[in-house]
């Protein structure tokens, strides 16, 4: 019995095939859209996702200078957040590593006169790129007794290395730095990362001891705290606690403030699931102007096949038999527009992300199948909703007045 509503659907749609193309086209525009704007939705989110796991994830919490104001703040004005601050971050209950690091802008590095780029510049405390997870390409990181010497040495970005010696290693290199030679210690595998920044370039940075910066070159700056969790659902404590110390060293001065990576994130996912809604509710739209579109034709179908209809209940089809022929072909109908839309959604999606990797090495390909399986649903629901009224339709008529037609 199925097979052959299904027989008999698709013959009577072959009948009137330019209507039929039109009656789809107008499903397959809802289905498209669920899938593309979907599947671009879901890929931002994993491409932002995977940018936060690749420094630390949702376990990173951070405290950065703010401007104090307020000039009676101002008097009681501490010397800032410094290095002496991160011993009490690594106090506090539940953090699992402290460390921290200062932007120290853009600087002009050379190796030789005519060869000069002008690059970030950031001084580091020890277990800074542990904590970011950063693995090291070539070479090693900074050494105890290098940090406790304040030696000159640094750490380059994979781009960094790849502009000063395109077709030479760069370990063992010296590097002119804020005017003085820096030895060239260790080189930093490439990092794909999208939509985080964290006051420097993650392609074409240079690195150095945070206390060579400030013993040696006489440079100071506003230290950023980093603290890394033991777990994401302990960050609201570790702000709450790590808070508090910090205002009783500043004199209660709030120079200071917190940034709880997991919340952000949160409050990203919040964004994404938003535009999921949004692309739901146009794509509502779209589906149910299509299954206007089904119920309009399904009826002129009805009064098309009026003798047709006659002539299968004089040879016993049950008003039940003639329900199910043309719910069939409304969600048939219904349901190739659907396919249709589906199959040019992941097209386009392929496309999309074929386009999008080509331009940037940090994008997430996903094709979406909560969109897929949405867009079929949604496709056969519109398809036995909006065809119910034309079959029962056709399923009152009187055989008499069927076939006196």
């Amino acid at each position: 019995m199925f097979w052959e509503i299904i027989r008999i659907a698709l013959t009577a749609l072959r009948g009137h095939m330019l209507r039929s193309l039109l009656t789809i086209l107008s499903v397959t525009i809802g289905a498209f859209s669920i899938v593309v704007m979907l599947s671009l939705a879901e890929a931002g989110q994993a491409t932002l996702a995977r940018s936060v796991e690749a420094i630390g994830g949702t376990r990173l919490v951070w405290w950065v200078p703010k401007l104090v104001r307020d000039d009676r703040d101002r008097s009681r004005y501490s010397r800032g957040l410094v290095r002496e601050d991160v011993g009490l971050i690594a106090s506090v209950p539940y953090v699992d590593r402290a460390t921290g690091m200062i932007n120290l802008g853009k600087r002009t590095v050379y190796v030789t006169a005519d060869q000069r780029e002008q690059f970030d510049v950031v001084g580091l405390l020890p277990g800074m790129l542990d904590g970011l997870t950063w693995p090291i390409d070539e070479g090693r990181r900074f050494l105890a007794e290098e940090v406790d010497r304040w030696d000159r040495v640094c750490i380059l970005t994979e781009g960094a290395a790849r502009a000063f010696f395109p077709l030479e290693q760069a370990v063992g290199r010296t590097l002119t730095v804020f005017d003085k030679p820096y030895r060239v210690v260790g080189v930093l595998a490439k990092r794909k990362v999208m939509g985080i920044q964290l006051g420097f370039d993650w392609e074409k940075s240079v690195f150095v001891p945070l206390v060579t910066a400030e013993k040696r070159e006489g440079l100071q700056s506003q230290l950023v705290l980093v603290a890394f969790t033991q777990d994401p659902g302990q960050n609201p404590t570790v702000v709450s606690l790590g808070t508090a110390k910090l205002l009783a060293k500043h004199n209660g001065v709030e120079d200071f403030q917190s940034i709880n990576f997991g919340e952000i994130l949160e409050t990203f996912y919040t964004y994404f699931l938003a535009i999921r809604v949004i692309v739901g509710a146009i794509a509502a739209v779209s589906l149910f102007a299509g299954g206007i579109g089904v119920m309009n034709i399904m009826l002129v179908s009805v009064t098309e096949r009026t003798k047709e209809i006659g002539i299968r209940k004089a040879l016993g089809a049950t008003v039940s038999a003639v329900i199910l022929q043309f719910l069939g072909e409304a969600t048939v109908l219904s349901m190739l527009g659907g396919f249709v839309g589906v199959v040019a959604g992941l097209g386009t999606v392929a496309i999309a992300n074929a386009v999008v990797s080509h331009w940037s090495d940090y994008w997430v390909p996903v094709y979406s199948g909560v969109g897929v399986s949405v867009a079929l649903g949604a496709t056969m629901a519109i398809g036995l909703f909006f065809g119910a009224w034309p079959a029962f339709q056709a399923a009152r008529l009187d055989i008499v007045e069927c076939l006196r037609r």
